[in-house]
């Protein structure tokens, strides 16, 4: 029996209970823990290694470290077929559960009583992995693949109507499938197709004709050794049987069964197996495992952290890890069972408190377990051993000091067992005559004897709590006292001595500091004080020889002596380890270091620099309060471990706890953008995961789904693009980034045990930040492009400008040659011509000056024009038009003929270029020269419209009017061919209607800009 249980046996005379074993250590989770309920129906492990558990208020995955909410509806069962489908029962409804992408769809069902209490409904798996839908006394139907639903027509065989179900139990052995049902047992032979009961057995089989059938069968169970477990009624009485299939017989297997509640109301809700070959029963008050023939409770009585406690276990689930898991009214427990064959003490307080002193194996491997308040006790800790713990007599001594045992050793030469008590008693266990002696040594002067020792030459070395330090060796004339010889005072207690090679006897004084001293010559050899070491030096708890020049201390955190230099160094990963101030120290066969500290044990790898805890999910202790603090400890031959301190005792195999498995791959858990989380595992099929760059907050979860190593992993990640090494984590299982830079990135984790092993396979994931639009490549080109394409206009609107620069020095260059150069030319002719004739007369004289002064009036005329046309001021079309009434009075008035302008309000906001202006202007004078030469009008009319996009100017004249020979419109002589140009010049058009006798209309039409 891999986990035993040790012998409890109480000492009458005492009437003190000796410690009491509990074997199977359980770990609770509760609501505290992130359960939505503590109430939980059902479980299931995925093949990923998820944990899911189903309770009244819905469904949840656990992957180590947290719970996530799935569903928020009720879930009753979840279960898994043999095609990896998932399904949920909630109730009366029956869905498929995809636990990738979490979606749920309901699959209808036959039911011809609607009103059936979902109490009735439940979901089964048969051998074969086929799931099917029982109805509580009605029917069952498995799934029908071609339908989609299950019914009746799906079912492998069909049964009588008279036959009230209540479970289908396939047996692949014998190709039947086995019917529980209310009126009894039977099966259906997939060989003959038909039904067998107990009044109908043509096969004689041995298990119906047997006639020790309850009529009514409520569970049926066959195990992977072909026996039935049968619980059933008859007459409001429970029973419970055991048939070997195989030998066709009945076994006694079911002893401890019949009163499973304990004297309590029970019920029994369904039978499963562990490590395929114990068997477990449980439902209401109601929690059984089969050791050897027989069924025993794992409930412990007793009041501990360490027990299950529950008033209904609605399931068990044996994961990958061959954890054992079970879902109670008390929330979700799992216990490593069987897997670390520990021996786990517990003092009982129940009548006189004690706690564990000391602990200590004798040459014949016997454990002595000496206490503070209840004596010494004396168990086996071999293996291949019952481990009974008997306390050993002392209350023939009459001394109560004898009950608290500080110290214990052996004499080598004899074989007798001392052990060190309160105010300088000393007890020695006499190995022939197997009683126990009391002494009181004067020289000690009840002063409690904290610490004894044998060095290797049969000395027995004892330091007492006043500081003295004494030596006993076997004195020639057989009396005890005189053997006693005080070697050194301290002036502190003494709280541990070790043996080390040569003869070295390690001292830790508290307050003091270490000694080393010559057990052969007496001799100190080395004082480390705390004046020169410091505080590490001072309240050192334990001393470990670690090698020829290394001493480890327990103190306030674990140090490093080294004596040959006597500096001490604190290694830093038991610095941050958090393990807190070290109580007691062992080293293992494997050159690990183990710690007890005041929370808990903890493991440190020199190789490895890697600090492990451990709790009672590994079968060890969690430190709940004082009373599990682990204060003395002491290395087994076998190589195994002993913690013990206060109430607590603990015997461990370290091998058991190597990091021979190789890590899990690492899977991501969670994702999360601003806090909301996506479905991870969706996102993992992705080759790229796309993130919007307004997401601020981006989180991953991850874990190596390990039950059972997943506090002893350490993890590393790296996210690529971002990150130039591996950033290693141990506390939390997440990380999370903000605002990152747009971009692509690959997130990398992995995971390592304590001996620096990785996993397998390092997980990836593929991300790309997508830039905001203005910083995507498509809009850099955009961006280019509309500044080549301004760059471009801005040129060609450069060289417009300096064309048209080009065009006005142009048109001024001609205009200034065409209405001056005349002129000039003109004036300069007359000038010689006067100048010439002398005399010149009076009137000649006159001539020439008038027509000199008529052309320089016409030059300083066409010089305004010219300025006028080319001054941004006259842009504005009220200016245009005030100038055309100026030229129209100075005209028209002389000759006098009347004349009416006509502009509509918008004419007067518009704004004409300089060219339009300047061909409009022109146009309107070449009108004017033309009515005052030919059209002997008495009135003129001009009118100035917007129609649309374009200015019409028209001149009308009530003149004489003229004849073209084409029509209406005609163009007339040098002076219309340039009006005509110059309209076409300004992008417009020019029309002239005139009649003999009906005047002339001028219309000018030209495109505003």
């Amino acid at each position: 029996m891999a986990f035993r249980c040790l012998l409890l046996l109480i000492c009458a005379l005492l009437c003190v209970s000796a410690p009491r074993a509990q074997d199977y250590i359980f770990n609770r989770l509760s609501t505290n823990d992130g359960l939505l309920s503590n109430n939980i129906l059902c479980l299931w492990q995925d093949p990923a290694g998820y944990l899911w558990l189903g309770s009244e208020r819905g469904l949840q995955r656990y992957d180590g470290f947290a719970f996530r909410t799935i569903l928020a509806n009720r879930v009753d069962q979840i279960v898994a077929d043999c095609s990896k489908r998932v399904w949920i029962r909630s109730g009366k409804t029956i869905s498929s559960f995809d636990p990738v992408s979490f979606s749920v769809r309901n699959i209808p069902f036959e039911n011809r009583e609607p009103g059936l209490d979902a109490g009735l409904f439940r979901l089964n798996k048969d051998a074969s992995g086929r799931v099917f839908l029982v109805i509580n006394g009605r029917s069952f139907q498995y799934f029908d693949e071609t339908s989609q639903t299950f019914n009746l027509r799906g079912n492998p065989f069909t049964l009588p109507d008279s036959v009230r179900i209540i479970n289908v139990i396939r047996d692949p052995e014998k190709q039947r499938y086995w019917i529980a049902a209310y009126n009894g047992l039977g099966y259906w032979d997939s060989k003959t197709g038909k039904y067998y009961t107990t009044a109908y057995n043509p096969q004689k089989d041995p298990l119906l004709a047997s006639g020790k059938l309850p009529t009514l069968i409520a569970h049926f169970f066959i195990d992977p050794f072909n026996r039935y477990w049968i619980q059933g009624w008859d007459k409001s009485a429970t029973s419970f049987l055991c048939f070997d299939g195989r030998n066709n017989q009945f076994t006694g297997d079911t002893a401890g069964l019949a009163n499973a509640g304990n004297g309590s109301y029970y019920e029994i809700y369904d039978f499963t197996r562990y490590a395929d070959s114990t068997t477990i029963v449980y439902g209401l008050n109601c929690l059984r495992i089969r050791e050897g023939k027989s069924f025993r409770e794992l409930r412990d009585p007793r009041n501990n952290p360490f027990g299950i406690y529950f008033n209904t276990v609605s399931a068990v689930l044996e994961d990958r890890e061959a954890l054992l898991w079970f879902a109670t009214d008390n929330g979700l427990y799992y216990t490593s069972g069987n897997r670390f064959k520990n021996i786990h003490l517990i003092l009982s307080q129940d009548k006189t408190r004690g706690t564990f002193n000391r602990v200590f194996q004798d040459s014949r491997q016997r454990l002595w377990v000496g206490t503070w308040g209840r004596g010494v006790f004396l168990m086996d800790p071999r293996e291949d051993a019952d481990p009974g713990i008997v306390p050993v007599e002392v209350g023939h001594l009459q001394d109560h000091f004898t009950r608290m045992a500080w110290s214990v050793t052996e004499d080598k030469h004899s074989g007798n067992i001392w052990f060190g008590c309160q105010e300088g008693r000393l007890m020695v266990w006499n190995a022939r005559t197997q009683k126990v002696s009391l002494h009181r040594p004067a020289m000690l002067r009840n002063s409690t004897i904290r610490q004894m020792l044998t060095d290797s030459n049969g000395a027995i070395w004892m330091g007492l709590q006043n500081g003295d330090l004494f030596a006993w060796r076997q004195p020639a004339s057989g009396q005890m006292d005189s053997g006693f010889r005080k070697v050194a005072s301290f002036g502190g207690y003494i709280t541990r001595m070790v043996a080390a090679e040569g003869g070295k006897l390690w001292i830790a004084v508290q307050s003091k500091g270490v000694y080393c001293l010559d057990s052969r010559s007496e001799k100190m050899l080395q004082a480390y004080e705390t004046g020169r070491h410091g505080g590490n030096i001072a309240g050192v708890k334990d001393l470990l020889v670690w090698n020829d020049s290394t001493l480890l201390l327990a103190s306030d955190t674990t140090a490093m002596l080294n004596t040959r230099t006597g500096k001490i160094m604190l290694p830093a990963a038991l610095e941050h380890s958090g393990a807190g101030p070290s109580m007691t120290l062992q080293k293992d066969k494997f050159g690990n270091c183990w710690i007890g500290t005041i929370r808990g044990i903890f493991k440190f790898n020199p190789q490895t620099n890697i600090v492990t805890r451990y709790s009672q999910r590994d079968g060890l202790i969690t430190i709940h309060n004082n009373s599990y603090i682990p204060e003395t400890s002491f290395r087994l031959t076998d190589n195994r471990l002993v913690f013990a301190g206060n109430q607590h005792l603990i015997i461990f195999d370290p091998a058991q706890y190597g990091a021979d498995e190789i890590p899990p791959d690492v899977i991501i858990t969670g994702f999360q953008l601003n806090q909301q989380y996506l479905r991870a595992d969706s996102l993992q099929q992705l080759p790229v995961i796309n993130i919007p760059f307004h997401y601020g907050a981006l989180t991953i979860e991850f874990a190596a789904l390990s039950f059972m190593q997943q506090d002893k992993l350490t993890y590393e990640y790296q996210l690529e693009g971002l990150e130039d090494g591996w950033t290693t984590i141990k506390t939390t299982q997440s990380v999370q980034y903000n605002f990152l830079p747009h971009g692509r990135y690959r997130f990398l984790v992995r995971t390592k045990n304590e001996a620096g092993q990785y996993s397998h396979s390092t997980t990836a994931l593929q991300l790309h930040i997508v830039p905001p639009f203005w910083k995507t490549l498509w809009f850099y080109a955009l961006i280019a492009l509309f500044t080549g394409a301004l760059l471009f206009y801005l040129h060609r609107l450069r060289l417009h400008r300096l064309l048209q620069i080009e065009k006005v020095r142009s048109r001024l260059a001609r205009d200034l040659h065409d209405d001056m150069g005349s002129t000039l030319s003109t004036i300069n002719i007359l000038s010689n011509i006067a100048l010439q004739q002398t005399p010149l007369d009076e009137r000649s004289g006159k001539e020439y000056m008038s027509t000199i002064n008529s052309s320089t009036t016409q030059m300083m005329e066409a010089m305004d024009d010219i300025v006028w046309s080319i001054n941004p001021v006259n842009d504005h079309m009220g200016k245009v038009l005030a100038r055309m009434k100026e030229i129209a009075g100075a005209i028209l008035e002389p000759q006098h003929i009347d004349y009416l302008f006509e502009a509509d309000p918008a004419v007067m906001e518009l704004h004409i270029s300089m060219e339009g202006r300047r061909e409009i202007f022109l146009i309107f004078k070449e009108a004017l020269n033309n009515i005052i030469k030919y059209a002997s009008c008495t009135i003129v009319t001009f009118q100035l419209q917007k129609q649309a996009n374009r200015l019409q100017v028209t001149i009308s004249d009530n003149g004489k009017g003229f004849a073209a020979a084409g029509g209406a419109t005609v163009t007339r002589g040098n002076g219309l061919r340039n009006m005509r140009q110059r309209a076409e010049q300004a992008g417009g058009s020019l029309a002239i209607v005139s009649a003999p006798g009906k005047g002339t209309r001028i219309i000018l039409t030209v495109p505003l800009a």
